[in-house]
This record gives C-alpha cells, structure tokens and sequence, in this order.
C-alpha cells in the first residue's frame, strides 16, 4: 500500500457512512465502496481530495450532486475519503451478515463507542 493510501478512512470493499457533507441530504448514507477514482477537484477545495466511487447502501437513499440543472439524486457516484468514515461490523458477525441486515446496520449506528 502507498503512503498516501494507508492513511485514508475506507478501501474497496467496505460499508461506511457520510459525513461532514456540503448538501445535509447526504449525511448519513451508507454506501458501499465500489472502486478508486484517485484524486479529484472539488468544488470547495484548492488541492484535489483523494475520492472513492460509491454506491447507496441505504434503502430509498441517494446522493445529491450540484449539476448544471440543479440539484440531482443519484444511486452511484464519487465521495470524498475525507466524507467517508468505515463502518465496522460488530465483533462475532460475519461481514457477509452484516451487509445484508439493515437491522444490525441500525444497531451499529445507535450503539456508543465503548
């Protein structure tokens, strides 16, 4: 792994959650990590910010873009690693377990940090 990749909040792979959003709709989200897209410009930013491609993990959930039209929801699309913190399954559970329940996803997120 390259320097600048071990320091980053998620990787290929894992559930994680927005955060520090612009748009408040996309707080909150789970979304999947499909892929890298390196860095990108964002809007808000004068040095490029290391960015994932996402998926919505989250039922009925979506993430808002500024586009040309306006404000658009999407299924798919790049998040920032600094938007981005991993979600860790509860000891005792299988990844594959946890991904498919929305029920220990809730559970996660309502349970403090011991």
């Amino acid at each position: 792994m390259t320097d600048h990749t071990s320091k980053l909040n998620c990787s290929v792979g894992d559930l994680a959650i927005t955060v520090n959003c612009s748009f408040p709709q996309n707080l909150g989200n789970i979304v999947r990590i499909l892929s890298a897209s390196g860095f990108e410009e964002w809007q808000g930013f004068e040095e490029p910010l290391f960015t994932w491609n996402v998926q919505v993990a989250t039922e009925g959930g979506q993430l808002f873009y500024q586009m040309e039209d306006g404000i658009e929801g999407f299924q798919e699309g790049p998040v920032p690693d600094k938007y981005l913190r991993r979600i860790t399954p509860p000891q005792n559970y299988l990844m594959d377990e946890f991904i498919n329940s929305e029920q220990l996803q809730m559970d996660l997120l309502l349970t403090e940090p011991a």
